[in-house]
């Protein structure tokens, strides 16, 4: 028997979330006032009878995926690990407070249920809704970069990118070509011909809309994915559902202009609106193009398969041939640099108050670390970390050790509460007791290989990089290599959030990307080395690993959960 498919698209949006903060930007002052654009969660859900194998794909537009959310979307509907990627298009225009960590509720006062049950029970729907709407169907893909001249997609981190030596160097002014503009489409199709839904793969950030407006939007995905649902419809198709995924796009963005009187880089137009239509128009034009093409393309071959596991991604012991011969490389603990408070180019970064008081202990740790050089005393140097894995990281959180300028005693940081909402709420996890459970930030993550045919899923918790998703990329196809596969995708935000992922090359630079990436210099290094495994117990049918993720405690979740 051939496959089985079938699609849903449910509303998600949590319209009551008046000034709950929202994800992205980082910063606690952009609350949700209102509404611009719903927010959808879309599932496709493909069985194949002949192996009683089910992959459920499910795209919500969040800003990212965390534990809680993939945990319970699992519980309520039913499905195996292996069985679900669950994925975010990454807009900075949803509501916030739905993980479980520290850091992820900072600017949230903690966690918020109505958003979380909003953003499940539409989930759990969704993939509820496309398996039983599933039909005997066919899968075709088709694949085509958008041309140079079209602007959709930027690197915003020219410097970082050109020490790779991977790479022909781009002079900034051509960094449209410092990215991958390759867009990956498979079309699902009855077995008479009508089309069901489609699902394609591209890197951009969705952050055409900015800070500075604060009601719920699905940015430029968003608007693609209504674009096109919309024109299929007009051909007479309907219930489409059209899915605008992430890829590698940890460096990569929309915005590319400087406007007179604004401060951050906008796309084509100063009006962010326009910006985010015109950017999604692209990507739909791209998706249209590939959905006509692919119906000439042949079908996939029958066959489904896959691997889900979790590992600890701060000791993982890197193999010696993926860090050029060295030996003894390693992981460690998660940690945020100075980096992540200054922001990109195109917003983000802590408000200017916050990033103030940062600044201001970064340089009185500098005349503190003269007074002992110059004198040649003995002891610590604070905030550069004196472990060779976080190399030359100015930390600012060590999110897996829970400290703050090292040093897990919050009440001795001297930022009154005025400074920013976070401080405050930082202050009342401290005194409930809670920052020492766990970890701020996930440390044992979700990794997972979905293989659709000859078409190849690796589904990553963070945002990697241009050269980091061609490198891993690269290693899936060479290590199955005698497994006829033709293509290997990126799925970028899946089933977590641990930051980002750069080359160690790229780390060096100590850019936003690297500052943010959590586990150091050989961070890169540890996902090869663990999607390696995933290749190989996946070719042999090996047993996956029992390690899960850390747990939560009632009484967590209790001191957790946001006060009005």
């Amino acid at each position: 028997m051939s496959y089985r498919v079938g699609a849903a698209r449910i509303d998600i949006t949590p319209s009551l979330a008046i000034g709950v903060t929202m994800m992205g930007w980082g910063d606690a002052f952009h609350q949700v006032k209102g509404v611009d654009t719903p927010l959808y969660a879309r599932a496709i859900s493909i069985f194949l009878p002949s192996e009683n194998r089910r992959l459920v794909m499910v795209c919500l537009e969040i800003a990212f995926i965390t534990e809680a959310l993939r945990a319970e979307i699992l519980l309520r509907s039913g499905l195996h690990d292996e069985e679900l990627i669950l994925s975010a298009t990454h807009t900075h225009s949803a509501p916030g407070g739905y993980s479980s960590y520290v850091l992820y509720g900072l600017m949230n006062n903690g966690f918020v249920p109505y958003v979380f049950e909003t953003y499940v029970s539409g989930s759990v729907k969704a993939i509820q809704d496309a398996i039983k709407a599933e039909i005997p169907a066919q899968l075709r893909v088709a694949s085509g970069k958008i041309p140079d001249h079209i602007p959709v997609a930027f690197n915003r981190s020219i410097r970082a990118f050109n020490r790779n030596p991977d790479i022909k160097p781009v002079r900034r002014k051509n960094r449209n070509l410092a990215v991958d503009r390759e867009m990956t489409l498979i079309r699902f199709d009855s077995e008479g011909g009508t089309p069901i839904a489609s699902w394609n793969w591209f890197p951009v950030h969705a952050t055409s809309i900015h800070k500075n407006r604060y009601q719920i939007h699905s940015d430029n995905k968003g608007a693609a994915a209504l674009k096109m649902e919309e024109s299929l419809r007009k051909k007479g198709v309907s219930n489409f559902v059209a899915v605008f995924a992430q890829g590698a796009s940890g460096d990569v963005s929309p915005n590319y202009r400087w406007y007179p009187g604004m401060i951050d880089k906008r796309g084509a137009r100063r009006d962010d609106e326009l910006s985010c239509q015109i950017n999604g128009f692209f990507q739909k034009q791209q998706a249209m193009k590939l959905f006509f093409a692919a119906k000439n393309n042949e079908p996939l071959p029958e066959k489904l398969d896959g691997i889900f596991e979790y590992h600890n991604m701060s000791s993982v012991e890197v193999e010696s041939d993926l860090v050029g011969g060295q030996t003894g490389i390693h992981t460690g603990p998660a940690e945020l640099g100075l980096p992540m408070f200054r922001g990109t180019a195109e917003g983000g970064g802590a408000p200017p108050l916050l990033l103030f008081f940062v600044e201001l202990s970064v340089r009185i740790c500098q005349i503190y670390n003269f007074i002992w050089d110059t004198l040649s005393l003995n002891g610590p140097r604070w905030p550069w970390t004196h472990d060779p894995v976080q190399w030359n990281k100015v930390t600012v959180i060590a999110s897996g050790k829970s400290e703050f300028f090292e040093t897990t005693k919050i009440d001795k940081l001297v930022y009154p509460d005025w400074v920013n909402p976070a401080v405050k709420v930082l202050r009342r996890f401290a005194k409930a007791g809670i920052l020492k459970e766990r970890p701020f930030t996930p440390q044992i993550l979700p990794l997972q290989l979905a293989q659709i045919g000859n078409l190849m899923i690796a589904a990553v918790p963070a945002e990697f990089t241009t050269v980091s998703g061609w490198r891993l990329r690269k290693l899936i196809k060479t290590t199955f290599e005698n497994q006829n596969l033709d293509r290997v995708i990126i799925q970028g935000y899946a089933n977590s959030y641990a930051g980002y992922v750069v080359t160690p090359e790229e780390y060096l630079q100590q850019g936003y990307e690297g500052g943010c990436t959590h586990f150091g210099r050989w961070t890169l290094s540890a996902y090869l080395s663990r999607f390696r495994i995933l290749c190989k117990k996946l070719m042999k049918n090996e047993p996956k690993s029992q390690l899960k993720p850390d747990p939560v405690s009632p009484e967590f979740m209790k001191a957790f959960e946001a006060k009005k």
